[in-house]
């Protein structure tokens, strides 16, 4: 009997112990994940909305949480545009999108924040698409001449620019689709454009 209560013991210490270890490596790896995420976001917010449209930002919260960013113009009180982050289930997992949008309902940029789609497939609404060759890459590599860093967007999204939220949809003359992805690009699509409609006709609430 105090065999058995002496084993049992020692199976209780070690489970509390593995639990002890799991719940604080949690803990850990849950910190670092929501800076990483907040990190993106940061950066999102600067690459969706060019200075020219508008330098300030001012979150609207709803509840004590963000429901979207107010954009301003030096220190302008117009507000020259909008920020919002939008998501919807694609394929096989949530898309999630920051969008930059002029007061008018035109699209000045979309990043992707977070996706999980099929690679090779869904996954290309996040692929960049280069048109250098391995010789002009090289040549740019030895290079003296120093060549300024340029921001490039994923194809897909960048389609997104410059049109009005209202009328984006999926053709051959607007919005391009992900070859064996109709899916994954549906989905982007359709929360840019119902988060920025409802967006449009409830900004003064």
């Amino acid at each position: 009997m105090k065999t058995i209560l002496k084993f049992a013991f020692i199976l209780f210490l070690v489970n509390l112990i593995a639990a002890s270890i799991l719940a604080a490596t949690y803990g850990f790896t849950k910190t670092r994940i929501q800076k990483q995420q907040d990190a993106i976001k940061e950066e999102a917010l600067k690459q969706v909305m060019p200075e020219t449209v508008g330098d300030r930002i001012e979150p609207v919260k709803k509840g004590g949480i963000v429901k979207y960013w107010k954009v301003f113009k030096g220190q302008g009180a117009s507000v020259a545009g909008y920020i919002f982050a939008s998501k919807k289930y694609g394929y096989s997992s949530v898309i999630e999108t920051m969008v930059g949008m002029k007061k008018d309902g035109t699209i000045t940029g979309v990043r992707v924040l977070s996706q999980n789609e099929t690679p090779g497939l869904g996954a290309k609404i996040v692929e960049i698409v280069s048109d250098k060759t391995l010789i002009s890459s090289l040549k740019e590599a030895f290079s003296k001449e120093k060549h300024a860093k340029v921001a490039i967007s994923p194809h897909f999204t960048e389609q997104f620019r410059d049109k009005d939220i209202r009328g984006i949809e999926l053709s051959k003359n607007n919005i391009h689709a992900i070859t064996g992805a109709t899916i994954s690009s549906r989905a982007v699509l359709n929360s840019i454009k119902s988060m920025g409609i409802e967006l449009l006709n409830n900004k003064d609430e």
